[in-house]
């Protein structure tokens, strides 16, 4: 190799060694800045250079605003600014069709507030993150010591069938405590988390996202069943060979079963453990496969 190729080389490892220094440098002389350095609005950088405001704090003119974002953008692309997110609060929402205007797309919305962004640079894709498009169903499979299953006829259906008690996870709750809450509200009765006994993947579900149905082995602490009146029609406790058989029950929901009958007989369980997460600030549940012979 001749000199200038090793120097050529040297050069690039160092490059690619100092890069992620030289973004936690400028990153933190941009979180430095006074909000007049950043643009007129007050901003709140991050880490891929880009930039947050909320409008909540503003008060400007619909006028002003406009000319605001101008200056702001012409200064953000000038600094290397990568990308752009706008909050609007619902109060501020007259911002919105000015924010289109000047290239902003939408990203999502909530009850109080819709979020816009805009990628800056001309000569890069946008790496912006998609909004989470995924919505978490959990199912209940409730067994008692008699081997019965805990099965639902829901109010409102296209076609009635016996199914697992079950829903949609809430933001921040864990899919086994979604399985618990959900099948105490719909049915009330108390159970106690066991094990995962399958995932459902499936795509163009409501609002045209995907969906992932878990189906979580729970034991009843009580078994006197109280329905819920706004959502359930029927709630028995059934035979589960009668379950297995029965015409009213989904080949789905079927093959669920038998799923969880041969763990029983191979005597493995996907379990969960906490484990300290990377930041050390708290605990997470991991689910991994484990023999049910571990008390």
């Amino acid at each position: 190799m001749s000199a200038a190729a090793l120097l050529k080389n040297t050069f690039l490892s160092l490059r690619r060694f100092l890069y992620p220094f030289h973004l936690q440098v400028k990153q933190y002389h941009m979180a430095s800045k006074s909000p007049e350095l950043l643009g007129a609005f007050s901003a709140k950088p991050d880490i891929y250079q880009g930039l947050t405001i909320e409008t909540h704090n503003l008060s400007l003119s619909d006028a002003d605003f406009e000319n605001t974002l101008k200056t702001s953008l012409t200064d953000w692309i000038k600094t290397g600014i990568r990308g752009v997110w706008f909050k609007v609060n619902i109060a501020d929402s007259s911002y919105i069709p000015i924010l289109v205007q000047h290239g902003f797309l939408f990203h999502h919305a909530k009850t109080s507030y819709v979020m816009l962004t805009r990628w800056l640079p001309a000569d890069e894709p946008n790496l912006l993150p998609q909004y989470p498009y995924t919505h978490i169903g959990v199912g209940g499979m409730v067994i008692n010591e008699k081997n019965q299953v805990l099965t639902i006829q829901e109010r409102f259906h296209q076609i009635p069938h016996w199914k697992l008690p079950g829903g949609y996870s809430n933001p921040g709750e864990d899919f086994a405590d979604t399985a618990v809450r959900e099948v105490f509200e719909e049915t009330g009765i108390e159970t106690k988390f066991v094990s995962v006994v399958s995932l459902r993947h499936h795509h163009k579900h409501i609002f045209h996202c995907s969906d992932v149905y878990v189906v979580c082995h729970l034991k009843p602490i009580n078994e006197t069943i109280e329905k819920s009146k706004d959502e359930i029609a029927k709630c028995e406790w059934m035979d589960i060979e009668t379950y297995r058989n029965h015409p009213d029950v989904t080949e789905f929901n079927k093959f669920i079963m038998n799923a969880f009958l041969e763990s029983q007989h191979l005597k493995t369980c996907i379990g969960a453990s906490s484990i300290l997460s990377y930041r050390k600030d708290c605990y997470n549940k991991v689910y991994h496969v484990q023999s049910t012979n571990i008390s």
